[in-house]
């Protein structure tokens, strides 16, 4: 496949209903699900469960319209926004939020939530209960010194992103191989690279990946919980 077929994905549109059938969804092969949601909803439910992730703010910047990823923590705060590069994800996380007919069907991912939680699980309690926390959903543009111009957010208490920023790299040579988007960093580097930037890593979680597909290739998927304690260098 020519690389230069390949969308870059916080510049151009994409048909988002496509990402979700191929990652997120019941269509997608169960190793590919296992990854995408299984494992960071998993992570996310242990650190939050052990009062890691609260506070008033959180900001989700993550790649393509799901929302299984805030499933395990959003009861740890009061109030979230979602950044998006792309009109067309906007357009599906605001039909969701408003529980549109044609809105994507998150029930593998509350049966996750079931699995980890016990008998007390009320699915649809629950994802009602975060369309209330949700209170904005908002395009955002890295290329602005205000990426959500002009909206001014407040400092958020946690941010949160999944599979976002190898992919909005200025630097794509060192991410990216001649045929496949690759993301190759090994654990010290990545540990390195935090601390390098002001980050203290109090939780890491890295598996094998078996995803193998024309458009992506990862050897290992991380799980990182850091704290900001200093500006560093980015």
């Amino acid at each position: 496949m020519d690389p230069s077929s390949h969308k870059r994905y916080h510049l151009h549109e994409w048909e988002p209903t496509d990402m979700f059938n191929a990652y997120y969804s019941t269509k997608s092969e169960k190793y590919i699900t296992d990854e995408s949601v299984r494992f960071p909803m998993e992570q996310l439910y242990k650190v939050a469960g052990q009062g890691q992730m609260t506070g008033d703010y959180l900001i989700d910047i993550s790649g393509g319209c799901h929302i299984h990823h805030l499933l395990p923590i959003f009861e740890f705060f009061r109030d979230i926004t979602i950044l998006e590069f792309s009109d067309l994800c906007v357009k599906e996380l605001v039909k969701w939020k408003h529980r549109e007919s044609e809105s994507y069907d998150w029930t593998h991912a509350l049966s996750i939530m079931e699995e980890l939680q016990g008998s007390s699980f009320n699915g649809n309690e629950m994802e009602n209960a975060l369309r209330r926390n949700i209170s904005h959903i908002l395009k955002c543009d890295f290329t602005k010194e205000n990426i959500t111009d002009p909206v001014v957010l407040p400092k958020a208490d946690c941010v949160l992103s999944l599979y976002v920023f190898h992919a909005v790299c200025e630097d794509q040579d060192e991410f990216c191989g001649s045929k496949y988007h690759i993301l190759t960093t090994d654990k010290k580097s990545v540990e390195e690279a935090l601390r390098f930037a002001g980050f203290v890593i109090e939780h890491m979680e890295v598996i094998e990946s078996k995803l193998r597909t024309d458009s992506i290739y990862c050897e290992h998927l991380y799980f990182i919980k850091a704290l900001k304690q200093s500006n560093g260098v980015i």
